[in-house]
C-alpha cells in the first residue's frame, strides 16, 4: 500500500488521533504520575540562575542546534546551541537534571545532574556535555557513499553494518532506531523487503537515503515477489494515474513503498556545482549559521527530484535549475508512542507558556509526561510524525569532494532523524 494512501485512508481526524495518543499515554504512565511541589521551592516562588557551556559528540565534534533544557513540573526552560555548540540557559535555581539532546532526543540524548544557584552563572567545563547515543543504529554499504565515515569516524557513534538481505528480517530491523542507506546498493530488492521497510518506518523507524538509495524507497525496477510474504499484493510505481499532474518522471520505477506521486526522481543530473542553494529549513539555517550553501555534484546521472508533494517537505533547494535537493518525510504513528513509553521515554510537542508559536519537539521521561499533558503539550513530534525519512540527492562520501558545509549538514541529518 502506498504511504500516500495510508495518510488519506488510514489516518483518523487529528483531534481524535491526539485524544487516542493522550489516552494511550495516560494509561501507560499512570503508575508514575504524582502531585507535588518543587522540593527546592516549597512556596512556589522561583529564583533563577544561569548555565552555560558547549555540547559535543563523543569524539569532540561541536553540536549546533542541540536542545539543552531543564524540566520543572512540566515547564521547560530551554536553550539551543549556536553553530559552535555553545548555549546560555536561564533556569530556576536548585538541583536540576540538565537534558542535552540532538534533534528531538529520540536517537541522541544525555542527562546531567547540576545545581543552579540564583543570580549566578554555572559555567560547565569544556568537553563535559556529550550527547550520547540512545539507540542502536545500522547502515547498508554503498558503491558511492559512506555515511558511516561521518557517523562513526567523525562523530564517534556506533553503527552495525547490515546487508540488503537483512531487510528480509523485520525483527532485526526493529532493533535499530535508524538505518542509513548509502548510494549504490549491492543486491536486488523484493516485495518482502519493501513491505518490511514500510512497516519499519510506520513503527517509528528512521531512514536516511542518499542519491541512488532512493531505490529503497520508490523501487529499483526489479519488483520480484518474495514467496515468504504470503503472496501479498504490493503497488507498482509504474502505474501512475494518468490524471496525476505531478507524474513528471520519465521512467518511474516498479517497486518500493513510497508512491511516485509523492516522490519521483530521474537519473539525469549532470556533474556540476550548484552555487547558492537555498536552505529552506530554519533549523538547518541555525545549524550552519547561513541561508545558502554551495553543493558539488562530483558524479553525473544523480537523482533529480522531479515531483515532491506532501507529506514530503523541502529542506534545501536550487530555485533556478534543479529544484529540491534534500527532503524530509515524517510518518505519524501510534506504534512509536507505545514503544517509547514502554522504554521509559516519550517524544512530545511542548508549547512554551506565553509563547505557544515557539513549539519544540523534545524527548522526556515518562515520569514527567502527566505534567506536560496537563500543560497542553501532546505526545508526538511537532512536525506531525514519528518515523522520519531524509533523502538527499547529493553524495556523502568524504573523499575531498564534500565541502565543509555539506559535511556539517550531513551531521545535522544524522542528529535529527
Amino acid at each position: 500500500m502506498y504511504i500516500a494512501q495510508i495518510f488519506v485512508c488510514k489516518l483518523i481526524p487529528a483531534d481524535m488521533k491526539k485524544f487516542l495518543l493522550i489516552s494511550l499515554a495516560f494509561s501507560l504512565v499512570l503508575a508514575f504520575s504524582s502531585c507535588k511541589k518543587d522540593k527546592d521551592n516549597p512556596d512556589g516562588v522561583l529564583n533563577f540562575g544561569y548555565v552555560s557551556g558547549k555540547v559535543y559528540t563523543p569524539s569532540g565534534v561541536p553540536v549546533p542546534a542541540a536542545n539543552v533544557f531543564v524540566d520543572v513540573e512540566g515547564e521547560i526552560y530551554i536553550a539551543r546551541t549556536d553553530k559552535d555548540g555553545y548555549f546560555y540557559l536561564r533556569a530556576p535555581e536548585g538541583e536540576r537534571e540538565l537534558h542535552v539532546q540532538g534533534g528531538d532526543g529520540s536517537l541522541f540524548r544525555s542527562q546531567y545532574n547540576i545545581e543552579i544557584v540564583a543570580d549566578e552563572v554555572l559555567n560547565l567545563p569544556d568537553n563535559y556535555l556529550l550527547v550520547a547515543q540512545a539507540v542502536e543504529l545500522a547502515y547498508i554499504p554503498g558503491a558511492y557513499d559512506r555515511i558511516e565515515t561521518i557517523l562513526i569516524d567523525s562523530m564517534g557513534y556506533a553503527a552495525d553494518e547490515i546487508a540488503v538481505s537483512d531487510l528480509d528480517d523485520p525483527v532485526l530491523m526493529a532493533g535499530y532506531g535508524a538505518i542509513f542507506l548509502n548510494c549504490g546498493k549491492s543486491g536486488i530488492l523484493d516485495s518482502a523487503k519493501y513491505a518490511n521497510m514500510e512497516e519499519y518506518v510506520m513503527n517509528g523507524g528512521n531512514i536516511y537515503a542518499s542519491d541512488y538509495a532512493v531505490e529503497y524507497l520508490t523501487g529499483d525496477g526489479y519488483y520480484t515477489l518474495n514467496l515468504n510474504d504470503g503472496g501479498a499484493s504490493h503497488h507498482h510505481h509504474g502505474d501512475v494515474p494518468m490524471n496525476n499532474m505531478k507524474a513528471g518522471c520519465n521512467t518511474p520505477e516498479i517497486g518500493g513503498f513510497i508512491d511516485d506521486a509523492t516522490l519521483c526522481t530521474d537519473k539525469e543530473g549532470p556533474s556540476t556545482m550548484v552555487y547558492q542553494a537555498e536552505i529552506v529549513d530554519t533549523l538547518i539555517m541555525a545549524f550552519l549559521g547561513k541561508t545558502h550553501i554551495d553543493i558539488e555534484y562530483d558524479l553525473g546521472a544523480w537523482e533529480v527530484i522531479k515531483d515532491l508533494t506532501a507529506p514530503w517537505e523541502i529542506l534545501i533547494q536550487d530555485p533556478v535549475t534543479y529544484g529540491p535537493l534534500a527532503a524530509r518525510m515524517n510518518i505519524p504513528t501510534a506504534a512509536t508512542v507505545r514503544n517509547q513509553l514502554e522504554q521509559g521515554w516519550v517524544t512530545i510537542c511542548h508549547f512554551p507558556p506565553g509563547n505557544p508559536a515557539n513549539m519544540q519537539t523534545i524527548t522526556i521521561s515518562v515520569n514527567a509526561l502527566p505534567a506536560h499533558l496537563a500543560h497542553g503539550d501532546y505526545v508526538g513530534s511537532c512536525l506531525g510524525g514519528a518515523g522520519t525519512i531524509f533523502f538527499t540527492t547529493f553524495h556523502n562520501h568524504v573523499q575531498g569532494d564534500v565541502g565543509p558545509d555539506v559535511y556539517q549538514m550531513l551531521q545535522y541529518f544524522i542528529m535529527n532523524l
